[in-house]
């Protein structure tokens, strides 16, 4: 991990370049407020943030094709990354050039281990049209300060474009990056920094009430119960689980004659059997708790435990492993 974080900075590290005295109403003297690095990767050596945007989980479409008027991502192909988000427009100093603006950033990603799964420049990419689908949808949700000057270093209409998606695999999680960088003629450089730190999607915030849990169970013959929560690795209940708990035990308290199976779903990260007998165990924790806690008769339960045997979503990101890991009531 080091040597990605010495790579990285090489961008940092590029020889200090002083901002020209450039006019007020045209590029700040400072980053915007608030406007900071994402120490994944950093900013070309005195560029300026002059938009910014974060979100904690958000959806970003990466293009893997030229620009593509019928599509509806507007590139020929593409695919979605989910995860924190984070969008940064810089302003780069006068006298720099988009081509070596881009080729450092291309230089630093690929020696920091990032695969590269779409590069182009200029007309390959589509020019203008290819800038302004990727740039356009960013910019619009930024403060509305220096709208047009965003638009001005961004969508070049000499069609002096630059664009590089590439993706890192990594312990703590995958990094997608969207890079793209544009010059208009007699203009500087704007380079729009999009990364997305692939995490899973904080869930157990929506409960379900005892009656979707009964028409869940008349519907299709089992639910999947996100508000029961454990603690990482583990068959610990946390305490959020407890709303869900409760809601369980009054649909089972007002149908006495009803039984059920408690199955534990777990994704497909780590050894298979540690993941069977860890969704066992998140199981029958979870009858334990209903019987113990809120008096259901332990007779009307069944705890199994299936691993990561019955996936509702795709483990190859951390998306779908999210919505994999889960418990649900399966009417007996």
């Amino acid at each position: 991990m080091s040597g990605f974080r010495t790579a990285l900075a090489a961008v940092a590290v590029l020889p200090s370049l002083i901002l020209p005295n450039l006019a007020a109403a045209e590029t700040p003297a400072q980053d915007i407020k608030g406007g900071k690095d994402n120490p994944i990767v950093s900013r070309f050596a005195g560029a300026v943030i002059i938009g910014y945007q974060q979100r904690d989980y958000a959806a970003l479409t990466l293009p893997l094709g030229p620009y593509d008027a019928s599509q509806k991502s507007q590139f020929a192909r593409s695919q979605t990354a989910e995860g924190r988000l984070t969008s940064i427009i810089y302003a780069i100093p006068e006298g720099k050039t988009a081509l070596e603006v881009y080729r450092n950033y291309e230089q630093t990603l690929k020696a920091a281990g990032f695969q590269s799964a779409y590069q182009c420049e200029s007309s390959a990419c589509g020019g203008y049209d290819f800038a302004a689908a990727l740039a356009d949808p960013i910019n619009r949700a930024m403060d509305s300060n220096l709208f047009n000057l965003r638009i001005n270093l961004l969508n070049a209409t000499n069609d002096d474009v630059r664009a590089m998606t590439a993706h890192l695999d990594r312990s703590d999680g995958s990094v997608d990056v969207s890079l793209l960088v544009s010059q208009d003629s007699g203009r500087q450089a704007g380079v729009l920094l999009q990364i997305v730190e692939g995490r899973a999607m904080q869930t157990g915030q929506v409960t379900v009430d005892a009656k979707a849990m009964s028409d869940g169970l008349a519907k299709a013959g089992h639910i999947a119960l996100y508000g029961i929560q454990f603690e990482t690795d583990s068959a610990t209940l946390k305490t959020e689980s407890d709303e869900t708990l409760a809601q369980m035990a009054e649909l089972l308290a007002h149908d006495e004659t009803r039984k059920v199976y408690i199955v534990g779903h777990t994704d497909s990260s780590g050894a298979l059997e540690h993941n069977i007998e860890l969704s066992q165990a998140r199981a029958t924790a979870v009858v334990k708790a209903l019987a113990g806690k809120f008096g259901i008769n332990a007779s009307r339960l069944q705890a199994k435990g299936i691993g990561p045997y019955a996936p509702v979503a795709s483990n190859a990101n951390d998306a779908g492993r999210a919505k994999n890991r889960r418990v649900e009531l399966v009417e007996k």
